[in-house]
């Protein structure tokens, strides 16, 4: 019984979860703008944690991940970001998973501006 007891206690997993809302991924205010799209992403780390310490495999790539979906979309920036992000832990090593969803936009002026050097 007690072989039981630690087989399933070392077998079971735990998970932790967080989740948000931000407007946007850079500064935006009195720019007008156009919705492009709508952008969906996730990418995962791993680390090692013992009790209070933790040791990362590498760093986080959340920042690359919101860039390369700015850039796949040919966007400026990002609005209305929801994101999420959660740990499973399986003894010793943590999993680590963050998501997004957001809409891509276009700056107007930015546009209009390579439409006049277009024209030239």
């Amino acid at each position: 019984m007690k072989l039981i007891f630690l087989v399933s206690l070392l077998s079971v997993n735990c998970l932790t979860s967080t989740a948000g809302l931000t407007t946007s991924n850079i500064p935006i205010a009195n720019k007008t703008y156009k919705v492009i799209n709508s952008v969906e992403a996730k990418t995962r780390w791993y680390s090692l944690d013992f009790i209070f310490f933790g040791f990362p495999f590498g760093k986080p790539p959340v920042h690359e991940l919101i860039e390369s979906k700015v850039k796949s979309e040919n966007a400026d920036a990002l609005i209305n970001i929801h994101y999420w992000n959660d740990k499973i832990i399986f003894l010793f090593l943590t999993v680590h998973r963050f998501g997004f969803n957001a809409e891509a936009i276009k700056f107007e002026e930015t546009s209009q501006k390579n439409e006049s050097k277009k024209s030239r």
